[in-house]
């Protein structure tokens, strides 16, 4: 079974996965203002553990009241992209209810 586990201080949240007691990957983002983040590293062993990561420090940036992420990493970018993040001025960006709802591939997430 695959454990996420947060350490969360101040405007910084990361989040680790385990996988009978060995890490297998982690997720670090940041709350840039008062309802912006960005998530700007991942290390995963898998896909499955990237989604995983990714959706976790977005719920704990949603609990701090950030309703939209950029995307900074080049790793699992595709996953990304699945969750509903878009190319937006040069970054992966997506509104968090959007990202956790599951929407992807439709235009709620594309700024004007």
């Amino acid at each position: 079974m695959i454990e996420f586990k947060p350490d969360i201080n101040d405007n910084f949240i990361v989040y680790r996965s385990f996988e009978n007691s060995e890490q297998t990957g982690s997720v670090t983002l940041t709350l840039d203002s008062s309802t912006h983040c960005s998530l700007r590293e991942i290390e995963a062993i898998n896909n499955e553990t990237a989604e995983g990561l990714i959706r976790s420090a977005l719920t704990a940036a949603a609990n701090r009241n950030s309703f939209a992420c950029n995307y900074l990493p080049s790793d699992f970018a595709d996953i990304a992209r699945n969750l509903g993040f878009n190319d937006s001025q040069g970054v992966l960006y997506g509104e968090i209810p959007f990202l956790l709802s599951g929407c992807c591939g439709c235009n709620h997430n594309k700024m004007s």
